[in-house]
């Protein structure tokens, strides 16, 4: 039939209308009342917009959207932005209702009129949303005219149609009706929205509309993150991302493509909200009850939280959609009203084929919703770690550093805070909107279980909650084993980081075997955690994926026991369907408990944090009593002030408390007792911070030269120029690739000594403080940078600055520059005033001064540098094996490209899994493919059995049809005998297979990670010297445990599988970095000659002949020492010096054969040190090192961690040292506790326990390594004369930094550039009047 608008003429019959035809066009009972020009009316406003609009579309717009794209900083939302999307939506979705209920009216299909309106409306639709993107992202509002006009016409065209339908008595019991009616609503609203968009913007109707500029992130052309500013389409699909995802496709990411985020996502903005929460629980609440960090949390990210809510609820009532629609297929009927056709609410919704295309945008709609509140809580969790995190820092950089000292506040529990409880709160708020959205599922799950099958849906939903209490049960084990595990953890983070700090102390004295035990044996009680986590995590992930199998059995079975009869194929897929939805809450509810509990764990640690106090700045002491958190008083009856304005200094022994004394005024130590005035942070100047320090071990960033100096404060040309002279850097950095751009590495490492102390100093000195502590500045410095820093640093940029300054150093030459002296001594104030009233009232300490001054030793290094140096510190940085590619648009600064990891190849993953064991890893596949399978095989059972119900046949019947018939009963008998059994039998299979897998995944992720950890820590801690150089950390605490199920969970939702794949790559690049690091190539620990053939005492005499030696620190880089020939009798004093480079330490390094010897050969008592086995050599050798270290434990396992040696032993190598009084006055003495890193002694202290482990190990040769560069003169004179004594028959070869130290020697090697310039006894040389020793013997005259 033909197609024609109002269709063609018709005989109708109704009940209020008799039996008639009439024409589809007759008019004669008013226009009004023919529903077809109702209809015509209705398609104006729409054929007025797209008239309208195309022309500024594809003319406007369309003309220049090839050649020029609109920036991101006119994305500027009008008033009703988000609204007005919604509401287009919406109005899209009713015309998709109208179109459909038109299509199914229209009996005859020749009514146009029935659905031609609503296609044209959603074409009008549309055109209005694209129509207003362009307005909006070309901030032209004017324009929007247009759309105020279509909303009014359309508004009153459907109002009219309204109208009509009321009049004809169709009322909401017709579809058409209410479809008509939320027509009308929806563009009232729009209508309302767009008057709002005109009072607020006046941009008509208005004389002088308002100008407004876009958002100040969308100004920063650097931020490049716009999901807060795009249109809620592109929020709702990422589609702003697409150019990103593009780029990446093709080309690894840059760090800069990225861009900055957007204000409102930075960190220190979320902290600020979080700190304001969390202090106006301080006004308005009780001030003496702590402030709260749930509320305060609750408050700074509670309504992101909510909307992430309502998304997750909104996703979960349309996930119902499928299983109610599987029952929605019955008969539909007709009524017909004025000519037009109409149907009830409800017959459309049983259509098939719109039943399909409604489950279809349903689906999409969920999926768009879960999106949604997923993307909001990652979001929100992330804001929310990065606040934690800064508070965590704030507070850190503000604990009294006692906290540390002591032990009450460890490296590895900080770590922890910052990398495991903020992250476990991370997850908690991942997790969160699943709180409330579970119960709700799951209550509507089980109604409509027992809407589908009755009583027996309950039976089975019983199951779920009857195992929900051990789902908790076993969810709060899993915390207290996780609690354990962490602490075994934090022991084991803090060994492994000692052992990294510490390696190269360790392998010179062949003790990495020992400290690697001990890890491993802290590693083993962790694995015994870690088994039995994994053991409850395995019955969590059981019980998550057995309890849907289980309550389907159940619920089928008791149905099948209570009914007498099976559900139909509808009810039975149905509840099958509503069953696997059920699947996502159940296998989240133990994980959203346990991560609950860790939350509240992790609240707790942070509260505690949080309850500390901030430090206070002292200027003046009145009977102080100060400790490091011991009852034992570490300073006492202390009585000073510091003058203001004026160079104070602060000097005395190794141990007197000097630093204690500094830090006490810094407030870092507990006070016992004392009057102390407060200089509080921030209140000592309006534009000024309280202090600044540089401490006595250098700290640096892993930033740039110039950001180590600023360290956040504004940049000033004239006063960073002025510090950079005062503090001699400045041929330094001349010497660097990049300047003072170039990027330093961790811990300084690439630096020298000297060079990083200076680097300290320079930031105490550009801070813009009233009050500046330098803790002995001079200690790595040679005589020329120390009067230099004097002079310009100290004398004129501070004090011509009238800062106040406190400086504690050994260099008495220079008290004379004092303004006031405080002398220490056994923790106390042994004199105050100026060198003049010293002078006078003190004429003892005035002289014992005066002859350490006479004797004060000076570095031999001279301030000028050599073209050798210049090379070694440019080698420093060229020769890394990491460094970075620099980037072609940027070469010649010093930005360099940090790329993405490319995609973790198949043999990282295979790594991973070969790790755990191939038959862990055949279990796990074969039991997981076996247990999807199964699991299939359950559902298609069941589709055979209730679809046997309806057929009345068995699967037997298949014979031919001469047998005799069954009667009914006998029939369903058989059927019942032969499905029940295999149904019962596949879910039984399917739980078995549901332990295997998840004890299989758990297990073999354990065996990975503890094969992957074990292996790394032996090739690290056996590796070359030369690579412990690079940031190396362990990544197995990336290796989660966990990792492996996100990969396995591919294959039940497909939703996942980019995130889970997304997830699978960040944890694989973990175990990527483990695999190259597995690829280091260790030390030759054999070596040519077998242990038995060295005799036990060797080396007895301590002979060593160096004959031609070439060494180099790594075959790609050029040699250290070149051809290299001394000999050194048994019990000699051998002192070698030279300039930095010259090869001094390299030397040192190659008796233990440390470093790569190429040619050549060192023999030490007739051996040849190369086919010595390296655990034989270096365990027969004694060093001391220039950085002291010190490992947690006692003062027995530092000097002795072999147990082999007495007490008597012990206690003479700490009397050797100066140090049987100290130790004997601490508690415990021997076995007196030492902290991490040795914090709770003095750096000049943990010098001296160096050397009495030295002098522990009674080897015929020992080696020293400018051991005294942190003691003072008097303690050093002491030292040397001691030295001279107790290993008179011992060989002593000392690389000397200050040539008092060899004066007495019996030889000197004076070396250059790798090669022995001078090799005589030091009376002959200083007889060279020209030689280089001569002129470093002059300079200290």
């Amino acid at each position: 039939m033909a197609l024609s608008f109002c269709g063609s003429n018709k005989c109708i019959s109704n009940e209020s209308i008799s039996n008639k035809c009439v024409n589809a066009y007759s008019v004669d009972e008013g226009v009004l009342n023919n529903g077809c020009f109702v209809d015509a009316l209705n398609l104006v406003p729409h054929v007025f917009l797209l008239f309208i609009t195309f022309p500024i579309l594809f003319i406007g717009w369309g003309s220049q959207s090839s050649k020029v794209q609109i920036h991101h900083n006119t994305w500027l939302h009008f008033p009703g932005h988000n609204l007005r999307w919604i509401l287009t939506f919406s109005l899209l979705f009713v015309h998709v209702c109208e179109f459909a209920e038109g299509i199914v009216s229209n009996q005859n299909m020749d009514h146009l009129h029935l659905y031609m309106p609503a296609f044209m409306g959603f074409i009008a639709a549309t055109t209005s949303v694209v129509y207003y993107h362009n307005i909006e992202t070309s901030n032209f509002p004017k324009l929007l005219l247009v759309l105020f006009i279509y909303w009014v016409l359309a508004f009153i065209t459907k109002s009219i149609k309204l109208w009509k339908y009321a009049e004809y008595n169709v009322g909401p019991q017709y579809l058409r009706f209410c479809i008509t009616a939320l027509l009308v609503i929806l563009y009232a609203l729009l209508m309302a929205v767009e008057m709002n968009v005109i009072r607020v913007r006046k941009y008509v109707f208005f004389t002088n509309p308002p100008k407004v500029k876009p958002p100040e992130d969308l100004q920063d052309l650097g931020v490049r993150f716009l999901q807060p500013f795009v249109n809620l389409l592109s929020k709702a699909t990422y589609w702003w991302m697409n150019p990103l995802i593009i780029g990446a496709h093709k080309r690894p990411i840059e760090l800069k493509k990225i861009g900055k985020l957007p204000i409102a996502m930075r960190a220190l903005t979320n902290y600020l909200r979080l700190k304001d929460a969390y202090e106006d629980q301080r006004v308005t609440e009780d001030p003496c009850r702590p402030p709260s960090i749930w509320r305060s949390m609750y408050r700074a990210f509670g309504r992101p939280i909510l909307l992430s809510s309502t998304f997750r609820y909104l996703a979960d009532l349309l996930g119902f959609a499928g299983p109610l629609c599987i029952l929605g297929i019955v008969k539909h009927l007709k009524d017909v009203y004025f000519g037009v056709h109409f149907m009830s609410s409800s017959m459309l919704l049983q259509n098939t084929s719109v039943l399909a295309v409604l489950l279809f945008l349903a689906l999409v709609l969920q999926r768009t919703f879960l999106q949604a509140s997923y993307y909001v809580t990652i979001e929100t969790g992330i804001n929310l770690r990065g606040a934690l995190l800064a508070m965590i820092y704030n507070k850190i950089l503000r604990l009294s550093t006692s906290n540390m000292s002591m032990g009450e506040m460890t490296l590895g529990q900080i770590n922890n805070l910052v990398a495991i409880e903020t992250n476990q709160l991370m997850w908690f708020l991942f997790l969160c909107p699943n709180l409330w959205a579970m119960p709700v599922q799951i209550v509507m799950g089980v109604i409509l279980l027992y809407y589908f099958l009755g009583f027996s849906a309950l039976v089975g939903a019983s199951v779920i909650v009857l195992l929900a209490p051990i789902q908790y049960l076993v969810a709060t084990k899993l915390a207290d084993t996780q609690k354990s595990t962490l602490e075994y953890s934090t022991d084991r983070l803090k060994k492994t980081t000692e052992i990294l700090k510490g390696i190269k102390l360790l392998k010179l004295y062949a003790w990495e075997n020992i400290f690697c035990d001990s890890v491993e044996e802290t590693r083993g009680k962790e694995l015994t955690s870690l088994k039995t986590f994994a053991l409850y995590t395995s019955i969590s992930i059981f019980m998550n994926t057995a309890i849907p199998i289980a309550a389907v059995l159940v619920t089928f079975v008791m149905h099948h026991l209570i009914d007498k009869t099976d559900p139909s194929p509808s009810e039975a897929f149905a509840a099958l369907a509503l069953f696997h939805i059920l699947v996502t809450p159940l296998f989240l509810l133990s994980t959203v408990v346990r991560f609950a509990v860790k939350a509240l764990v992790s609240l707790n640690v942070l509260s505690a944090l949080n309850g500390s106090s901030y430090f206070s700045v002292f200027v003046q002491v009145a009977n102080g009593f100060f400790t490091w958190g011991s009852n034992l008083s570490t300073l006492s009856d202390i009585n000073i002030r510091i003058p203001t304005g004026q160079l104070t200094m602060i000097v005395g022994q190794v141990g007197c408390g000097k630093s204690s004394l500094l830090l006490a005024m810094l407030g870092e130590m507990q006070t016992i007792e004392g009057s102390l005035p407060t200089v509080h942070v921030g209140m000592i100047c309006k534009n000024r911070h309280s202090v600044a320090y540089a401490a006595q071990k250098s700290w640096l960033l892993n930033a740039t030269v110039e950001e180590n100096i600023t360290f956040g404060s504004p940049f000033s040309k004239q006063r960073y120029k002025a510090v950079i002279d005062a503090c001699s850097l400045q041929p330094d950095i001349d010497l660097l690739p990049f300047g003072d751009q170039t990027e330093i590495g961790e811990r300084g490492i690439n630096l020298s000594g000297g060079q990083r102390q200076r680097i300290c100093v320079a930031r105490a000195l550009y801070q813009n403080t009233n009050i500046v502590f330098l803790d002995d500045p001079f200690s790595a410095l040679d005589i020329h940078l120390s009067d230099h820093l004097m002079q310009e640093g100290i004398l004129k940029f501070l004090e011509d600055d009238k800062r106040t300054v406190v400086l504690v150093t050994h260099k008495l030459q220079y008290l004379i520059h004092a303004d006031w002296i405080i002398a220490m001594k056994d923790g106390s104030v042994l004199r105050e005033g100026t060198l003049k009233d010293i002078q006078t009232h003190d004429i003892e300490l005035y002289d014992h001064w005066k002859t350490l001054m006479n004797k004060q030793d000076q570095d031999l290094e001279k301030d000028s540098q050599t073209t050798l140096e210049r090379k070694t510190l440019r080698r420093a940085f060229y020769s890394r094996e990491a460094k970075s590619q620099i980037d072609d648009e940027d070469e010649g600064k010093r930005f360099l490209v940090v790329t993405i990891n490319s995609p973790s190849s198949p043999q990282v993953c295979w790594c991973y899994l070969s790790s755990g064991g191939y038959f862990m890893v055949f279990l796990m596949v074969f039991s997981k493919l076996l247990k999807h399978s199964v699991i299939v095989a359950i559902d298609y059972w069941l589709a055979l059995w209730t679809s046997s119900k309806t057929s009345g046949t068995s699967p037997t019947d298949s014979i031919s049809s001469s047998r005799t018939t069954l009667t009914s009963e006998t029939l369903v008998d058989e059927q019942d005998s032969y499905y029940l059994p295999v149904f019962i039998i596949l879910c039984a299979a399917g739980i078995t297979l549901c332990l295997i897998t998840s004890l299989s995944v758990e297990f073999l992720g354990l065996s990975a990670a503890t094969s992957l950890h074990h292996n790394l820590l032996n090739k690290i801690i056996h590796a070359p010297i030369r690579c412990t150089h690079t940031n190396t950390h362990t990544h197995t605490e990336c290796i989660d445990l966990r990792f492996l199920c996100v990969t396995v969970q591919v294959t039940n939702y497909l939703n996942w599988v980019v995130r889970n794949l997304a997830d699978l790559e960040v944890q694989m690049s973990a175990v990527k970095k483990v695999k190259s690091f597995l690829s280091t190539e260790s030390e030759n620990y054999e070596g040519s000659m077998d242990t038995s053939q060295v005799p036990e005492n060797w080396p007895q005499d301590g002979e060593i002949k160096i004959q031609d030696l070439c060494a180099r620190y790594d075959p790609m880089l050029k040699p250290v020492l070149k051809h290299v020939n001394a000999y050194i009798k048994p019990g000699q004093k051998v002192g070698i010096c030279g300039r930095t480079g010259s090869g001094k330490s390299s030397l040192s390094l190659a008796f233990f054969n440390m470093v790569d010897i190429f040619e050549g050969k060192i023999v030490i008592d007739g051996i040849d040190i190369c086919k010595l086995p390296l655990q034989t050599l270096r365990s027969r050798l004694s060093i001391i090192l220039q950085d002291p270290v010190l490992f947690s434990g006692s003062i027995r396992f530092n000097l002795d961690p072999e147990r082999t040696c007495s007490d008597d032993r012990l206690w003479e190598a700490l009397e050797i040292a100066q140090l049987k009084n100290m130790v004997k006055a601490l508690p415990g003495g021997i076995d007196a506790v030492v902290t991490e890193g040795g914090e709770n002694f003095s750096v000049g202290q943990r010098q001296l326990f160096c050397l009495a482990r030295a002098f522990v190990r009674k080897s015929s040769i020992f080696i020293m390594d400018e051991a005294t560069a942190s003691i003072d003169m008097a303690t050093e004179n002491i030292l040397q004369k001691v030295v001279m004594t107790a290993f008179a028959d011992r060989t002593v070869v000392t690389i000397a930094h200050r040539v008092h130290t060899i004066l007495t020697a019996d030889l000197v090697i004076v070396m250059k550039r790798g090669n022995i310039l001078e090799y005589d006894r030091p009376e002959t040389l200083l007889e060279q009047a020209d030689g280089m020793f001569a002129s470093f013997v002059k300079a200290d005259m």
